[in-house]
């Protein structure tokens, strides 16, 4: 490890899998529209495919160079990565600063042992893609005990200090206190278990999370790239065997992708969750979950800034929620594999309440989590939904006079929709203010969202007022605090403008009312 190492020879395998990746819009489209009417005998019909093979054949020698040419070590106290075909590139981490280390593991690198290991400071990181399982524990142990080693030498440094300037008398007992403190570490490495979610509970956060917008978000692209091939024409005329009505065809296709949505839905939301587990060593958690990608992130306990409880309306009906961490980080990257980039972790995906505040509580100590104080004033009420009504007339207006004659009617259930989440608002959102801590709830189109967090966290505060707004004693206010290499805003609208105020007194003084 303290001198040069090689990825893996599996990290080839990557690289040409990551050159189709690159290419795949060209295969696609030369599979779709050109396969099937490809002349073998003409000269020409070749350009295309050969165009193709040349940018997958650039691609593919560039991730082998780059494979070939990536070395990682230690040197004295840093991490180093070495890469780059023409330009040279070196990174160094400061093992002191390493706080996490991550990993990633597709169906691919599951098949042939590979791990993609992600090493991160706050501010940095180096992705290692891919090394080995063997590699991957490898360099996560030997990370582990150089940090151990590093931070025992500076604590016998301070000792050594201490005890110059101790009397002789007392050079025992020091000693047997500098072998407790050496020893503290190695009780503080064992993982303790939190959270394993089971496979009744998986089903059922399946079953309640939302899937056919999970099934929509994945099948559309696919859906919408494959149009020309699926036989839409058979569909419908199997359909129109079994009634001759434009309404029943319409509503028997409509509930035939509802229903398919469904399932692949729940199977993508199972596949996603499978065996989630959370176990925390010191101050940080460590969660592994995932069936054909298996993901093991850690979460430094430290760094959080807010717990965010998100409840849907049917999972409150069963008493389950789920709790997400808002962390920091300065690294700005694009990596789709990294959950923690955005800032928002999810911590317990599917709990009950009250086991949820629990282990919550054991994490964050310094926090109370107490329940919000609902209700808001209703001279707020048609606030939330006014605009967005006056806005869907004039649309359906338009659509009306130009091509639909019954688009009113879609319109009208659409603010009959907005009206019933306003009087749920009004009902239901609300805040509570406990010594520095504040819980601000606030009910969202799909179910509640409590965001928990103490002053010392917040970063500014935003208020905003309209004559409207001041004519009805009314104002709207945002906590700003920090979020991933960014911010974000806490807030609810259409206060009583004393509570803004008040809000305000207890964020610049520390006054509090209740």
């Amino acid at each position: 490890m303290y001198s040069p190492q090689k990825l893996h020879p599996i990290s080839y395998l990557t690289g040409v899998i990551e050159a189709i990746k690159q290419n795949i819009f060209l295969i696609i489209i030369f599979l779709v529209f050109n396969i099937r009417d490809f002349d073998f005998t003409n000269i020409y019909a070749y350009i295309f495919p050969g165009i193709v093979t040349i940018f997958f054949l650039f691609s593919f020698i560039a991730q082998i160079l780059k494979v070939y040419n990536t070395r990682y070590w230690i040197e004295n106290d840093h991490f180093v990565l070495a890469t780059g075909i023409f330009t040279k590139e070196r990174k160094e981490l400061n093992i002191r600063r390493i706080q996490t280390l991550d990993t990633s593991q597709g169906i691919v690198n599951q098949i042939v042992g590979g791990v993609k290991l992600q090493i991160k400071t706050p501010s940095d990181g180096i992705d290692l893609d891919t090394v080995s399982k063997k590699q991957s524990d490898w360099i996560q142990q030997t990370l582990k005990e150089k940090q151990h080693e590093l931070s025992s030498t500076n604590e016998k440094n301070d000792d050594i200090d201490s005890v110059n300037g101790a009397l002789d008398a007392d050079s025992e007992l020091t000693s047997n206190s500098m072998t407790e403190q050496q020893k503290e570490p190695d009780l503080e490495s064992k993982p303790s278990y939190l959270y394993k979610l089971n496979f009744k509970e998986l089903l059922l956060m399946a079953l309640t999370s939302g899937a056919i917008g999970v099934a929509f978000a994945a099948l559309s692209p696919i859906i919408g790239g494959l149009s020309d091939i699926i036989p839409w024409n058979w569909i419908t005329d199997e359909f129109s065997q079994i009634s001759q009505a434009i309404f029943v065809i319409v509503a028997m296709m409509i509930a035939m992708i509802v229903i398919v949505s469904y399932v692949v839905g729940t199977l993508i939301v199972i596949v996603r969750n499978f065996n989630y587990t959370v176990t925390k060593n010191g101050n940080q958690l460590n969660i592994k979950y995932g069936l054909f990608n298996v993901k093991s992130i850690t979460v430094p306990t430290d760094r959080v800034q807010a717990v965010v409880e998100k409840q849907s309306f049917l999972r409150k009906l069963f008493g389950y929620t789920s709790i997400h961490f808002v962390i920091t980080s300065d690294m700005n990257d694009v990596d789709k594999d990294d959950v923690s980039l955005d800032g928002h972790v999810m911590i317990l995906p599917f709990i009950k309440r009250k086991k949820a505040f629990e282990i919550i509580k054991d994490l964050i100590p310094s926090m109370s989590f107490e329940e919000a104080r609902i209700g808001m004033p209703w001279r707020g009420f048609h606030r939330y939904f006014w605009k967005k009504a006056v806005l869907l007339i004039i649309v359906a207006a338009v659509i009306n006079y130009f091509w639909l004659p019954w688009v009113f009617l879609i319109a009208g259930v659409i603010i009959l929709m907005l009206i019933l989440h306003s009087y749920l608002v009004i009902k239901f959102s609300g805040l509570r203010l406990v010594k520095d801590e504040l819980v601000v709830r606030n009910v969202t189109l799909f179910g509640f969202k409590n965001s928990y967090f103490k002053q010392d966290k917040i970063l500014g505060m935003e208020i905003r007022r309209n004559p409207f707004l001041i004519n009805s004693d009314l104002g709207n206010f945002k906590f700003v605090i920090a979020k991933a290499s960014g911010s974000e805003g806490i807030g609810l609208k259409f206060n009583p403008y004393q509570h803004v105020e008040s809000l305000q007194t207890w964020y610049l003084r520390g006054e509090q009312y209740e």
